[in-house]
């Protein structure tokens, strides 16, 4: 554990730590001011000394946390270093998952305490935790480089150069062996990409781009062979040392290499600590009760095994495990007689000041590891600052990395460059271009007189259902997998929800604007080019209600978590927008002619019309229309919307699309941000 002679931050003001000779003082400190240097010690290049996380000295006692009336945890204790590396082990269903959960805020404790450095946990320290979930949850189409750079851009202060932020990327990479595969892509189960311990090592990488002070990681080695999960946890293993990081992680069921990397071993039995200690020292333990271990045999195998054992041997490991926490080598942080800062408020709403020292007599201090107990005395002054302060609650108050602004920028550079491929896919082009040449060949050069007038129509409500349906079903088969990427980021406080979604607004539109712009600039020409006016207006009628679709489609899958009953609703929804968008029945009942003024398609239907039916068309020789006669040979465009029913004017139609667009768009951020929000 890398302490001394090292920069650190306590409140609001930088330190440099220099050694004393007299380990019965505090270390001293002294401000030192920020500069651009870069730390040749081993530790992150480009930080500024402000950026420098401090150290954290994990503790967590009486633990209890229950999901309804199941108790998952129950009591449980452990202890942490800098520098130290923990393993969570148990059986399938005995909490580990769980803990990290409480571990990281993100879960609602029963009972018990979580303290950094002696203080509670809040939102100042939920920001130097990274919590690598055991799911790898990525972008497929960006390649690894691709998703740390963005990472990097959002979840690194504005303080920070772009090419700081670039050198952290590239160390990264460097610290995780991830160099030969940087360019590679991701991947799905679709697309071949970055196999599973590239993956494992990416999730981490993004995780790491923070600089944690504390490490959560949920059994990070499964799913990978037995080289490769040794290659991860030596890595961490070399990382926590040499950072000076906390690290916890769940293991499922390690090799004994991968077990003796671990410093500490914290063994669960039905959400109670089955063992707590070195790791070294669990053999012992198990001696110690009348278990012994045979020789050659690995230890993580055989406690596992002991603990999914009847109930009688559970609970006399328990029990025995409960006995040990009165040793005298139980760290005296776990004990319950020793004070922290006290998290509870007076009438004022100010901190109770309380004696961190009150039952730790002199000797137990010296008889301390020299590491441990600096760590201690140095966090004394830090805890008696935040104690006596009346801004403590300040403290706490959480504060996004980047500005709006950037996090904006960022977002729809990403969204732009994930959706591409998806998007702009060349299947996807070869079905627009085949079908706007289709649609020219069976539209093809239409005269604009009465006969050709239900082929034009034809084109028109093709052309807009077409695109509604495209838009709509594209948005909706995209969004599931994305949020889950998006639930991850934010509950890592990576980004505000309003700048992503106005990002994936923006950052999206020219894709979702280019197939159909294709399509109108094959088919239109060749159902018969008369104005340069009326194509362009077209086009822009036939892009709106694209956007319009795609819109719905976001807030539909916002709201639906499971995909076949989104696409039951949207198909549900689309099909009854064709029924009553004017074209395939004009005599609607009287009792559901409402329904058309819900369907989108009817709006955009009729402004294409409009546009294309201002100079009117000219009569058949024999018309069904009554005001063709022999003097008046031309139907005005008003006379062919009246023949469909009541219709409003081009200004009309469009606030109504712009109002379906805005409302739409508005109600998915209110799904996400209310309903919907990540756990």
């Amino acid at each position: 554990m890398i302490i001394s002679k090292d920069l650190f931050l306590l409140g609001d003001q930088d330190y440099l730590r220099l050694p004393n000779k007299d380990e019965k003082r505090p270390a001293m400190i002294r401000p030192v001011v920020k500069s651009q240097r870069i730390d040749t010690t081993g530790h992150f290049p480009c930080l500024l000394a402000d950026q420098r996380p401090l150290p954290v000295h994990l503790a967590f006692r009486g633990l209890s946390a229950s999901a309804g009336p199941r108790p998952i945890l129950r009591d449980v204790d452990g202890l942490v270093r800098p520098g130290q590396v923990l393993a969570v082990m148990g059986p399938s269903g005995c909490g580990k998952t769980t803990l990290l959960n409480a571990l990281s805020g993100r879960l609602k404790l029963d009972a018990g305490h979580i303290f950094f450095n002696r203080e509670p946990l809040c939102k100042r320290w939920k920001r130097k935790i990274c919590y690598v979930l055991q799911q790898d949850i990525f972008f497929p189409d960006l390649t690894l480089r691709q998703t740390l750079e963005y990472t990097a851009r959002l979840r690194l202060p504005d303080t920070m150069s772009y090419s700081q932020k670039m050198q952290y990327v590239d160390h990264i990479i460097d610290v995780l062996e991830l160099t030969n595969c940087q360019d590679t892509i991701i991947g799905d189960y679709i697309k071949r990409g970055l196999s599973g311990g590239e993956k494992k090592r990416a999730n981490i990488a993004c995780e790491l781009l923070t600089n944690p002070s504390l490490m959560l990681l949920d059994e990070p080695t499964s799913g990978l062979d037995s080289h490769a999960a040794h290659s991860l946890m030596t890595t961490l293993k070399r990382y926590a040392v040499s950072e000076g990081k906390t690290v916890v992680l769940t293991l499922h069921q390690p090799s004994s290499q991968i077990f003796h990397l671990c410093d500490k071993l914290l063994l669960l039995c039905n959400g109670q600590t089955a063992y707590y200690g070195d790791t070294c020292k669990v053999v012992d333990f198990f001696s110690s009760i009348g278990l012994n271990i045979m020789p050659h045999y690995n230890p993580a195998d055989f406690i596992l095994e002991q603990v999914k054992g009847s109930s009688d041997l559970q609970q006399r490991i328990i029990n025995a495990a409960k006995e040990s926490r009165r040793n005298k080598d139980y760290p005296i942080e776990l004990q319950h007689d020793c004070h922290y800062i006290s998290d509870k408020y007076d009438h004022s709403n100010k901190i109770l000041p309380h004696n961190p020292y009150s039952n730790i007599e002199q000797d137990t201090l010296n008889a301390m590891e020299p590491d441990v107990r600096r760590l201690w005395l140095d966090t004394h002054s830090h805890a008696s600052s935040s104690v006596s302060s009346e801004t403590s609650d300040a403290d706490c108050y959480f504060s996004w990395p980047t500005s709006f602004w950037t996090q904006f920028k960022v977002l729809s550079q990403r969204n732009f460059q994930e959706a591409r491929p998806r998007m702009l896919s060349k299947l996807n082009w070869v079905q627009t271009i085949g079908l706007g040449i289709l649609a020219g060949l069976l539209w093809f050069q239409l005269d604009r007189k009465e006969e050709a007038l239900h082929d034009i129509q034809g084109w028109m409500f093709f052309s807009t259902t077409y695109w509604m349906l495209f838009a709509h079903f594209g948005a909706l088969s995209s969004f599931p997998p994305e949020r889950e990427v998006i639930n991850k980021e934010r509950q890592s406080g990576a980004y505000r929800l309003s700048a992503y979604y106005l990002a994936k607004m923006i950052g999206e539109l020219p894709l979702t604007m280019s197939l159909p712009a294709v399509y109108h600039l094959i088919s239109y020409p060749m159902l018969g080019f008369h104005s340069p006016m009326v194509f362009l207006t077209l086009l822009g009628f036939l892009l709106l209600n694209t956007i319009v679709a795609q819109s719905v489609g976001f807030f539909i899958g916002a709201c639906c978590m499971d995909m076949q009953v989104s696409i039951t609703i949207s198909a549900l929804y689309t099909l009854a927008t064709q029924l009553f968008g004017g074209y395939l029945a004009t005599n609607i009942p009287a009792w559901l002619t409402w329904m058309k003024y819900l369907s989108m398609i009817h709006y955009a239907y009729q402004n294409m019309q409009i546009v294309e039916f201002t100079d009117g068309i000219q009569c058949a020789s024999q018309s069904k229309f009554k005001l063709c006669t022999s003097d008046l040979n031309h139907i005005p465009m008003s006379s062919i919307l009246e023949a469909q029913g009541s219709y409003l004017p081009l200004w009309a139609n469009t606030l109504v699309l712009l109002a379906f667009l805005l409302v739409f768009r508005v109600l998915g951020y209110i799904v996400l941000r209310f309903f919907k929000a990540p756990k």
